[in-house]
C-alpha cells in the first residue's frame, strides 16, 4: 500500500492514504477474556460497564502499538484523517446504514442456522471458523421397530449425544436396502420415543448404513430435511448456549453434562443397553472457532440477517464490466462463483463489545422499532418503556462501510466529494468475500457508486509449517521488534521480493537478510559514485547527451535503465509489485553494480581521457539518482539518505518527481552488443578457470567471431574483454583459420573462444565440450519438437515463430562447431 501511495504522490497526483482501525468486536473481547482469565477474573462475571472499560483499556494499549508499527515501517499515512469504527461519527454512519436497510426490508430478524461458539457464547461468521480433519468414532446404532418386530434401522453417527433431539430417521428414496422401511416407525434408543422413517434425496447412501438420524436443531442438513417434511415436530434445543445437554427431552441422568462428556456417557449407555451393533475409527471434518478453538455447535438461533440477494447484482456487474478490476484477474472466477451462491448474512453477535443493534422493543405492545437514536416512546402505542436489543453488530457490518464512512458519509463532506470513489484497495485474498465483496455491495447501495476502481489481492505470509501468520496463533513476528533488529527497509523489501506478493509465501529470516544484502549493495553503489564526483557537480536535471563516439557501456546502461523504468511502470499499472521490485533488483545489482561499474572504472579514473570521464560521471549520476527515485517507494529510508549524499535538487526525495524516459533513447544495438561482450567475457572467464589460473594467471586467448557483426563488436570492445576476463592477450582468428594448439575451446552465439591450457589438459576440455554438446542437443530437440507441432505453428504469432526458427538455426550451428572440435582427425592440441 505504501509503495503505491508513494508512487502516485511522486507522480504529482492528489493522494490520500487514510489510516484507521476497526474495533474487531469478537476478536478483541476474546483476547480480553483470555487476559482476564490468566489473572483469575471471569469476564462473564463482570457488569457490562466494567467489561466495556476493560476492553477500552485493552484497545488503547494495542492502538498505541499499532501506531508504533506504522511509524517504524515508515508508512506515509495522513494521520490527520485517522478514523476508528467506534468513533461517534462512525457509529452514526453504522446506525444510518442499518436503519436504511431495515426500512427497505433488507435487514430482518429470523431463526436460522449459525456457527455457535459455546465458549464465547456467540454466533460467528464463516471467516471466524476453521475446518480440519480430526479423528472420531463412528457408532452404528440399531433403532428398533416401534411395533416390536425383530430388527430395525441401522444408523451411523459420530454425535450420539444429540440422539435426544431426533424426530425421524431418513433414508434415500432409491436405496433398495431401506425402501420397505419408509413409512414405518422406530423407537429412539435410550428414550423409546417413536419417530417415523422418511425418504429424502439429500441422504448420502454411501455414508454409514445409508440412513440418517434427523436432529433439526443441531445440524443444517437435518434442518433442511425437517423443513421438507412439515409433519415432523420441532424439538427443543437439546444442547444449550453453553454446550451442555438441556431440556426435558434429555433424560435427567444426562442433563447439565458438557457435550463432550455427554458423548462418552451416552455412548456407554447405548453400549450397555445393546443398541451399538459396531463402531469404527472415523476421520471427519471438524469446525472450530478461530477465536476460542472451541468446536462449533451448529445451532438454530434467532439472529439478525441482511438479505444479500438484492445487493449482489450491482457488484457482479461492476466486475464484469470492468468498473471494478480485480488483480490478479484469476480471482474473478472465484468471485463470480461465490456471488452466485450467496446466503443471507448473520450480522448479530451475542457479545458486549461492538455497535449495539439500533432496534428497540416496546414493553407494552411488543412493537419493534429501528431508529438511529433511541426513541423516547413507542411509535405504535406511545408507551415510554422500550428495551434495546441486547446484541451488537458483527464487526464486518461497520467495516463494509469503510470506503465512504471513513470520508464523512452520511454527510456530504469535502473529502467524500474529492476522494470517493477511491482508487485501489489492497487486501488479503482470504477476505475477498467477507469484506471486499460486501464493500462493493454497500458502496453501490448507499452511494450509487463503486467504492474503488481496483482491488489488489495479496497472498498470505506463512511460517515454516505452512500456517498463516497471525496474532491468534502467535507465529507472527512483532513488526516493531523485527524493524528494530533488521531495519525497516530490509523488512519492507523482504515483503516485496523475491516471493510474489500475490501468492502465499514463507516469511523467514533469510528473506530479510537477503534484502539487507541488496540494500548494502545499493549503499556501496552510491558511495562509489560519490567518490568519483568532483565538488560542485550539478544535479542531473536531464539525461546526459551522448555522441556517436560514446562508450558502448554508456549507451547500454541508459538503454537498460529506460527498459527497467518501462518494466516498473507496466508492473505497477498491473499491480504486480514484485515484478517491479524484481526489475529494480536486477538492474541495480547486476546491470549497474556488476557490469557498468566494473566496465567503466578506468573511464571514471580518467584513463580514457577527460571527455569520456565527464560523460561516464554524468551517466552514472543520472542513472543512479533516477534509480533511487524508482526504488524510493519500496525502501524510503535508505533511498532518502543516499539521495542526499548525491547532487540533488529539492528537500526530499519523497517529493521528487517520478522519473520518465524523456530524452533517454532505447538503444537495441547497444543492448545486443553489450550482451555479446558479456557473453565473451563470461566464456573467457570460464575457460580461464577451467584450465587452471594457477599455472598461468593471464593465459593467452583467441576468438573466432560468429559473423561480421560479432567481429565488429568484439574488435571494438577488445580492451573491455581483456580487463574483465583477465586473459593475457586476445587474438582474432579468421573464419578458416585452424584452432590454436594447446587451447581449451568453447562455442557460444558470439563465436568460438580458446584459452591456452597447460600440458595434459585436453581430456578435461573435451569432457567439458561434450557436456555442453549434450545440453545444446537437448535444447535443439525441444525447439524442433515445438516447431513440428502443427498447433504451435498455427497459433504462434509470426514473431514468436521466427524467434523459434532462429533459435533452432543458432543451436544447430553451435552443435556443428562443437562436433568439428570433437571429430577424429580435427586439429587437436598436442600434449
Amino acid at each position: 500500500m505504501d509503495l503505491l501511495v508513494r508512487v502516485h504522490r511522486m507522480r504529482g497526483e492528489p493522494t490520500l492514504w487514510l489510516p484507521g482501525i476497526d474495533h474487531a468486536g469478537l476478536a478483541t473481547q476474546a483476547r480480553v477474556r483470555s487476559f482476564l482469565e490468566a489473572q483469575g477474573v471471569r469476564l462473564d462475571g463482570l457488569p457490562r460497564e466494567e467489561i466495556l472499560t476493560r476492553v477500552e483499556r485493552w484497545k488503547r494499549e494495542h492502538e498505541r502499538r499499532i501506531a508504533e508499527a506504522w511509524a517504524a515501517a515508515g508508512l506515509s499515512l495522513d494521520r490527520t484523517r485517522y478514523r476508528y469504527t467506534m468513533d461517534p461519527e462512525y457509529g452514526r454512519a453504522t446506525r444510518r446504514a442499518f436503519v436504511a436497510l431495515y426500512r427497505a426490508g433488507l435487514v430482518y430478524r429470523g431463526e436460522r442456522f449459525v456457527n455457535w461458539d459455546p465458549q464465547l457464547r456467540t454466533a460467528l461468521s464463516d471467516l471466524e471458523v476453521e475446518h480440519a480433519e480430526e479423528p472420531g468414532r463412528l457408532l452404528y446404532l440399531r433403532y428398533p421397530w416401534a411395533d416390536g418386530s425383530p430388527g430395525g434401522v441401522l444408523v451411523a453417527t459420530v454425535r450420539p449425544e444429540t440422539i435426544f433431539g431426533d424426530v425421524a430417521v431418513a433414508v434415500h428414496p432409491d436405496d433398495e436396502r431401506h425402501r420397505a422401511a419408509v413409512g414405518r416407525r422406530v423407537r429412539v434408543p435410550l428414550v423409546g420415543r417413536e419417530v417415523p422413517v422418511i425418504a429424502d434425496a439429500a441422504i448420502d447412501r454411501e455414508f454409514g448404513a445409508g440412513s440418517l438420524k434427523i436432529t433439526p436443531r443441531h445440524d443444517l442438513l437435518d434442518y433442511e430435511v425437517f423443513r421438507r417434511n412439515p409433519g415432523l415436530p420441532m424439538p427443543p434445543d437439546v444442547i444449550d448456549a453453553d454446550g451442555r445437554l438441556a431440556s426435558d427431552w434429555v433424560p435427567e441422568a444426562f442433563r447439565g453434562l458438557d457435550r463432550n462428556d455427554a458423548r462418552e456417557r451416552v455412548a456407554d449407555a447405548l453400549r450397555a443397553q445393546g443398541f451399538v451393533e459396531r463402531e469404527e475409527p472415523f476421520v471427519h471434518s471438524v469446525a472450530r472457532s478461530e477465536r476460542s478453538d472451541a468446536v462449533i455447535e451448529p445451532r438454530l438461533s434467532t439472529q439478525w440477517f441482511v438479505r444479500m440477494g438484492p445487493l449482489a447484482p450491482a457488484a457482479v456487474e461492476a466486475v464484469r464490466s470492468g468498473a471494478i478490476r480485480l488483480y490478479p484477474p484469476r480471482w474473478e472466477l472465484t468471485f463470480y462463483r461465490w456471488m452466485e451462491a450467496l446466503e443471507d448474512w448473520c450480522i448479530s453477535r451475542q457479545i458486549v463489545w461492538g455497535h449495539p443493534i439500533p432496534v428497540y422493543y416496546c414493553g407494552r405492545c411488543g412493537a419493534e422499532t429501528a431508529a438511529e437514536e433511541p426513541p423516547p416512546r413507542c411509535p405504535a402505542c406511545g408507551h415510554d418503556r422500550l428495551a434495546a436489543d441486547p446484541d451488537v453488530l458483527d464487526t464486518w457490518f461497520s467495516s463494509w462501510l469503510w470506503p465512504f464512512a471513513s470520508l464523512g458519509w452520511p454527510e456530504e463532506s469535502p473529502d467524500l466529494a474529492h476522494y470517493y470513489p477511491t482508487t485501489v484497495l489492497v487486501t488479503g485474498r482470504d477476505i475477498m468475500f467477507f469484506w471486499v465483496a460486501r464493500m462493493m455491495m454497500a458502496g453501490f447501495y448507499f452511494t450509487g457508486r463503486p467504492p474503488f476502481a481496483a482491488v489488489q489481492f495479496t497472498g498470505l505470509l506463512r511460517d515454516e509449517r505452512g500456517r498463516k501468520l497471525s496474532k491468534h496463533l502467535g507465529n507472527s513476528p512483532d513488526p516493531v521488534q523485527l524493524i528494530a533488529e533488521r531495519g525497516a527497509d530490509a523488512a519492507r523489501f523482504a515483503l516485496l521480493f523475491p516471493g510474489p506478493v500475490e501468492q502465499d509465501s514463507v516469511f523467514a529470516d533469510a528473506t530479510v537478510e537477503n534484502a539487507r544484502h541488496f540494500l548494502t549493495k545499493v549503499w556501496n553503489l552510491v558511495r562509489f559514485a560519490a567518490s568519483h564526483l568532483p565538488e560542485g557537480t550539478e544535479p542531473p536535471d536531464r539525461p546526459p547527451a551522448l555522441s556517436p563516439s560514446s562508450p558502448l557501456e554508456n549507451r547500454w546502461v541508459l538503454a537498460r535503465w529506460r527498459r527497467t523504468l518501462e518494466e516498473v511502470d507496466a508492473a505497477l499499472a498491473a499491480y504486480e509489485v514484485t515484478r517491479a521490485a524484481t526489475a529494480l533488483h536486477g538492474f541495480l545489482w547486476h546491470d549497474l553494480a556488476d557490469r557498468y561499474v566494473e566496465v567503466s572504472k578506468d573511464a571514471l579514473k580518467g584513463e580514457r581521457g577527460e571527455p569520456v570521464r565527464r560523460e561516464s560521471r554524468a551517466v552514472l549520476l543520472f542513472v543512479l539518482e533516477r534509480s533511487l527515485r524508482l526504488l524510493h517507494p519500496a525502501v524510503p529510508h535508505v533511498t532518502e539518505e543516499l539521495w542526499h549524499a548525491l547532487p540533488h535538487r529539492g528537500d526530499l526525495l519523497a517529493l521528487a518527481a517520478w522519473p520518465t524516459a524523456d530524452g533517454v533513447r532505447d538503444d537495441p544495438e547497444a543492448v545486443e552488443a553489450m550482451e555479446t561482450v558479456y557473453d565473451a567475457v563470461r566464456t573467457l572467464r570460464n575457460l580461464r578457470a577451467g584450465v587452471g589460473a594457477s599455472a598461468d594467471p593471464s593465459p593467452p586467448a583467441w576468438v573466432r567471431p560468429a559473423g561480421a557483426a560479432a567481429a565488429r563488436t568484439l574488435e571494438a570492445e577488445r580492451e573491455t574483454m581483456l580487463r574483465q576476463s583477465r586473459v593475457g592477450s586476445l587474438r582474432f582468428l579468421a573464419p578458416d583459420a585452424p584452432p590454436p594448439a594447446d587451447a581449451a575451446p568453447a562455442v557460444t552465439p558470439a563465436g568460438e573462444f580458446f584459452v591456452a591450457r597447460p600440458p595434459g589438459g585436453a581430456a578435461a576440455s573435451d569432457a567439458s565440450l561434450r557436456r555442453e554438446r549434450e545440453k545444446l542437443a537437448g535444447l535443439l530437440r525441444k525447439t524442433e519438437e515445438r516447431l513440428r507441432d502443427p498447433g504451435f505453428r498455427s497459433r504462434a504469432p509470426p514473431e514468436v515463430l521466427k524467434e523459434a526458427e532462429e533459435k533452432a538455426r543458432e543451436l544447430g550451428e553451435r552443435l556443428r562447431r562443437i562436433d568439428d572440435h570433437l571429430a577424429p582427425g580435427a586439429d587437436r592440441p598436442t600434449a
